[in-house]
Parts: C-alpha cells; structure tokens; sequence
C-alpha cells in the first residue's frame, strides 16, 4: 500500500528467479547499504581523514545498527533519500563525477519508490543546504552554474513525482486495487489519529449509525464487514474525528508533558545529535548558527508530529537521520585545526575507541530467551517487540531467532487445511512472524486458509479472492460458519466482536474457546 508498485515490477524477476528468497529484505538491507556507503563517501571526500573516520563510526553505531537491526521501510526510504539526496547535493554543488550525481540520484528515486512522503521530512533539511549553497554562488555570480544545478535538481525531483504519479495511475486502472487503496486511506483516518473516546464525538457519529461497540471495533482494527464499516462510514467517522481535533486545538502544554513522557531526549539518536550541535558551536565559528538552524527545524518535525498524533519512532529516526547527515554535510576542514594537530588526531581516537566499544555491548549475546519454552515465548515477545512504533533499548540485544521455537500455531493451521483461521489483527500481528526466517518467503499456499480478520490488507483483491473461494462474505458476519475459526488471545477485542454480532446479527452470539497453543488462543463462535 505505501510501497510503490514499480518497485515490486523491479524485485519480481528475482523473486521468479529465485521465488523462496525474501527480495524485499534484502533490498532493504542493500539500500541502507548502498547508502551508509555514499555518506561515507562523501565524509571521506569532504574532511580530514581522522574526522571522516570519526563520523562514519557514529553514523554506525547510532543509525546503522538501528536500520539493519529492526529493518522498517520507512526507516530504509528515509535513509535512502538523505543519504543519496546529500550525497546527490554535494556531487552537484561541487562537480564531482558524474556517475555518482546518477548513482545518488538512483538511490533517491528508490527511496521515493519505497515509501514516498519521507521527502516531507528530508525536504525542509535539504531545503537548508540549497539556501546556503546558492547563496555562495550567488555572492561568486555563478548564474550558469546556478541554473544546471536547478535543471538537474529540478529532474530529479520531476522523475520522483512522475514515479508516484504512475503507482496511483497503475492502482486506479483496477477497480478493485483502486478501491482497496480508498478503503486503506479511510481507515488511516481513524486508527492512525488520536483517540478521543467515543463520548467526544458520540452525537455526530450515532447521526451516522455508529454505535460504541461500533467505534471500537474500528479503533481496534477489527472493521471486518464492508457492509456496517463501510469505506463511506470509515471517511465519515473520519472526518469528524478531524473536524472534532480543529475544534479542540493544540494544548502546548499537552505537547510539552507527551514530548517529556515519550523520553526523545534520552534518544541515543537525539543525545548524538546534540553532541554534534555542541561540538559545532565550540569549534566552528561561523557555521554554528546553520545547525542551530538544523536542530531547530527537527524540533519543529518532532511538535509536528505530536500536533498530529503520528508519534512514532521510524519516523523520528528520519528526524534525527536528517538531521545528522545535513549538520556533518555543514562540516567544515580544519574547523580550528581539529583533525591536524596530534592532540586532536588523539581525541578522534579516542571517541573512536567509545564508539567501538559501545557497538561491542550491542552485540553481547542476550541470555534470556533460553528460560523461554514453547508456551512462554509468545509473552515474552509481547513484552519486549510488540510496542514496534516505540523506542526501547532492550529491543537491540534480545534474541528471537533461537532457542525452542512456538510454531504450533503454524502447523496447527497447515495440517487442517479444511478449516479456516482468522487471526485478530491485535494478537499477531506483532508476534507471529517472530517464528519466521525473514530471509525466506512464506509457503505459496500458506495463505489458502488463514488471512488476518481485519488489518492493513482488508479488501486487498487477492484476500477477497481466498474469502470468496471459501463462500466468506463477510468475515464478522460469518465466524459462525462451520470450519471458521477466531484466533484472538485478547479478552478485549473478543468481547467486541462477540457484542458486535449481538448488536448487528445474532443477538445470541457466543464464543467458545476451541483450542489454545502456545498462547494462542483459538475460538468458535455460535449464533447462540
């Protein structure tokens, strides 16, 4: 849904030619790859040798192992577009060859091409060093030069607008995946903004026919039936839950106690990012105030996204990404002799050693998992990994890859093929893939009797091909089919789905619990 389709086009000779291995991972990896590569690059270009080393030894340790360690793509397209987007702006400023103007320039486009509104985000920072290179070259009258670095910035940013222009085209010639796209959008709007409660709002949404139940169930991703979650009613709601968050303002203060209680701060990636800030006004003279400047626009992301409700840590990794490449694209050689003299070569040393050192700790085998068994390994997932839009330090060095695995689930599933499973959107989706090589793809007919109940892929074509070979309409409604079963280990969003079919269909609805494997549980539901 965010990716663009010309990327899949691009993986899907390696995925005929070798169909078993996850191309999509490993794309990821190769990116952020490519990209770290660039960035070293153009440090090593730039500065003096021991400073260049310096940086590049942070760039990994802080923002490498974070993007290969918990591969996210948004992460990936953010690194991507600064990495190549820098390095692009620094071939072009300065002349450089041109296969790395084009290589960079690639890297961008593939970047746009993973997830493309992170150009929102590297866009204000680029925009920073636009205004100070033109600057130069306008106090040096270079107009021509001025006007080929417009031509061929302005190119790049043409090809990557055309490339998303041509995703939405390509999904709009399909009724179906056009429509899949239109459901996805209205039901961002609810379950990716703030969530007010239902009484904030409860006059206007009971004008359209949502009750409570109804309400939650959205918020807890469990809008299963096309027929009372309409797309209309999802935009509906929508809007005003939209209309209800302009009416009630931005509370400073709100956002000063959610910044606090969030903990940015004490990011890893913030703290570096401050320590490059302080280093910059202590020995750069004029420059300082540019990345005043630089950290001052990513304070403002940070209120933004706050303002918003999108407090999310993939995208503060952008924040402070950006914001770190474009302050060490600022530095300067020789800022005041630090590099040169033996002194200063010693001190890079130095916080070279820290940094090394810091990056052995990560990799300290967590000992952990092994009081894990089969029925404990789910909880211990959730305790650590199911938070995935937070940061949380521990999540670096646990180890989920070993130990006994809980797959029961999965060969339960695989071995009663005539059955069907719906797996609760709340109770998987952050766990069960922990059971997986995600170097290798799922079993091409994995996926003939099991689809998550509502989620990220409803009304996708090819899941409403497998519920109509399975005579499946509507997946709340028909949960008391013979055959159809409810994997959903949280009591909560049980009981909605319970009191939704009595509100709705069955008024005497009831579940009973079928099975429970590794934590999982699973349950059939009857009309009374």
């Amino acid at each position: 849904m965010f990716i663009n389709i010309i990327w899949g086009y691009i993986l899907l000779p390696f995925y005929y030619l070798m169909p078993k291995i996850s191309w999509y991972l490993i794309a990821q990896l190769l990116v952020c790859l490519f990209s770290f590569i660039l960035i070293s690059y153009m440090l090593l270009e730039k500065l003096e040798r021991p400073v260049a080393i310096l940086f590049i030894i942070i760039l990994l340790t802080f923002f490498a192992d974070d993007a290969y360690i918990l591969v996210q793509f948004t992460k990936t397209a953010m690194i991507a577009v600064v990495g190549g987007g820098s390095a692009f702006l620094w071939a072009l400023f300065n002349e450089r060859k041109k296969r790395l103007q084009i290589s960079s320039a690639c890297l961008v486009i593939v970047g746009t091409l993973i997830r493309f509104n992170v150009i929102y985000i590297a866009g204000g920072f680029f925009l920073i060093i636009l205004v100070a290179e033109f600057c130069k070259l306008m106090k040096e009258k270079k107009w021509a030069f001025c006007g080929r670095v417009v031509f061929w910035g302005g190119m790049l940013i043409t090809v990557a607008v055309f490339m998303n222009w041509l995703d939405g085209y390509i999904y709009n010639q399909d009724e179906e995946y056009s429509y899949y796209r239109a459901y996805s959008e209205a039901r961002a709007s609810i379950v990716d903004s703030e969530d007010y409660g239902y009484e904030a709002y409860e006059e206007k949404l009971r004008e359209i026919g949502v009750s409570e139940n109804d309400y939650k169930m959205m918020r807890s991703w469990n809008f299963a039936d096309n027929t009372i979650f309409s797309k209309e009613i999802l935009e509906q709601t929508g809007d005003i839950i939209r209309e209800y968050k302009r009416e009630l303002g931005v509370s400073k203060e709100k956002i000063l106690e959610d910044i606090q209680f969030r903990g940015i701060l004490v990011y890893p990636i913030c703290l570096v990012c401050m320590a490059l800030l302080l280093a910059a006004i202590v020995l750069l003279r004029k420059e300082w105030m540019t990345y005043m400047g630089i950290m001052l626009l990513a304070g403002f992301y940070i209120v933004y996204f706050f303002m918003t409700g999108r407090t999310v840590y993939r995208v503060e990794y952008g924040i402070f990404f950006s914001a770190f490449v474009v302050m060490m694209y600022f530095w300067k050689k020789k800022a005041k002799d630090f590099g040169q003299n033996i002194e200063s070569k010693k001190g890079c040393a130095i916080l070279i050693l820290i940094c090394l050192v810091i990056e052995g700790l990560l990799y300290i085998p967590d000992r952990t998992y092994l009081d894990n068994t089969k029925d404990s390994r789910k909880g211990y997932i959730e305790k650590f990994f199911f938070e995935s839009w937070n940061y949380d330090a521990r999540k670096y060095r646990k180890i989920v890859n070993k130990g006994e695995k809980s797959d029961d689930l999965i060969k339960e599933v695989n071995d009663h093929k005539e059955n069907f499973y719906f797996m609760d959107f709340e109770t998987t989706i952050q766990i069960l893939y922990y059971d997986w090589n995600p170097f290798y793809t799922l079993p091409e007919s994995f996926y003939d009797n099991i689809l998550y109940f509502a989620g990220i892929t409803t009304n996708f074509p090819d899941c409403n091909k497998i519920l109509q070979e399975r005579s499946i309409e509507e997946p709340l409604k028909d949960l008391v089919q013979e055959g159809v079963y409810l994997i959903d280990s949280k009591s909560k969003t049980l009981d909605l789905k319970i009191a939704f079919l009595q509100e709705h269909y069955y008024p005497e609805a009831r579940a009973e619990l079928y099975k429970e494997i590794n934590g999982y549980q699973i349950w059939k539901i009857y009309k009374g």
